[in-house]
């Protein structure tokens, strides 16, 4: 059996006016188009689904049966197309992203809120994370993107560079470093450093000359998880920390300075991940968009 929508909407038209002519003229259609999908429509169901008298037409016992199924399929079938319509066009659906936690409390919060005020018929669930599980949910269908600092994937992910985010020192106010424009690693060596993640050495280390690596590898260097406990170290007046551009408003709550690293600049690349092979939602698609139009940090001014 092969019904078209179009028959079906024949059929509930004149069900509906009770008239082939009135029904015509509700589907902006000519009365002989009409009656032949309605003659198909019975042939291809093999029963006459109305009684055609002179002056009316009539739905037949099977008629009857067959009109509140099809209108109710024709509704299902407008509201699906009407949330498919909502859903391209970003006025309904659900964003689903993952972030460190770092960026969760910086960087995100800030574009997000930037994709709302264009966006707001879209929900946004934002899961934070550590690093190291950061493309945990795009496996699970959890997260449909996940946005970070640069980390080796397989085939099953896809990658994209969004910018390359600059480190700066951070000190606290009152320490001889505070006014300075810029400083060099090499000048870091009389204070205790304090690793912001459990890698950042590990990545810093191919960059640093080896003066600096000797000073990062000796025992007094501290390390933590998390870059608001070195926040928090550093604001106590326990050693000094490095941090990416976008923090910039977290170092601000903490009352910290941020100054500029030379010899050598130190650069991560923050990028998006999705799964590879999968087409991203309008509402993702979008997102990645705004992205690389209002994240890509400007330079600090370190004060």
């Amino acid at each position: 059996m092969n019904l078209t929508l179009r028959q079906l909407r024949a059929f509930v038209a004149v069900a509906e006016t009770g008239s082939f002519t009135a029904a015509a003229d509700s589907l902006h259609l000519t009365q002989s188009a009409l009656s032949v999908l309605v003659r198909e429509l019975e042939r291809e169901t093999g029963v006459q689904l109305f009684d055609r008298h002179t002056r009316r037409v009539v739905l037949s016992d099977a008629g009857h049966t067959f009109q509140p199924l099809i209108q109710r399929l024709l509704a299902d079938l407008g509201s699906a197309v009407a949330e498919l319509t909502d859903l391209r066009e970003k006025k309904s659906g659900l964003l689903r992203l993952a972030a460190p936690q770092l960026m969760a409390c910086t960087l995100m919060p800030r574009v997000i809120a930037a994709w709302r005020a264009r966006y707001p018929g879209v929900a946004v669930n934002l899961i934070d994370t550590l690093p190291e599980h950061l493309l945990d949910g795009l496996a699970t269908g959890e997260a449909e993107l996940a946005v970070g600092q640069d980390v080796v994937v397989d085939a099953s992910i896809e990658r994209r560079t969004l910018f390359r985010d600059r480190h700066w020192l951070i000190c606290p106010p009152e320490h001889a470093f505070a006014n300075r424009r810029k400083l060099r690693w090499s000048e870091l060596e009389p204070y205790t450093f304090i690793a912001p993640t459990r890698d950042f050495r590990q990545r810093v280390m191919p960059e640093l000359s080896s003066e600096v690596r000797a000073y990062m590898q000796r025992p007094g260097t501290l390390e933590v998880s998390y870059m608001t406990t070195a926040l928090g170290m550093v604001a106590n007046g326990l050693g000094l920390t490095v941090c990416p551009s976008y923090s910039a408003s977290l170092v601000r709550a903490h009352g910290l300075r941020m100054v500029r690293l030379d010899a050598p600049d130190f650069h991560r690349e923050v990028c998006v991940y999705s799964a590879a092979g999968r087409s991203l939602s309008p509402a993702a698609a979008s997102f990645v968009a705004m992205l690389e139009a209002v994240a890509a940090p400007q330079d600090a001014k370190g004060r």
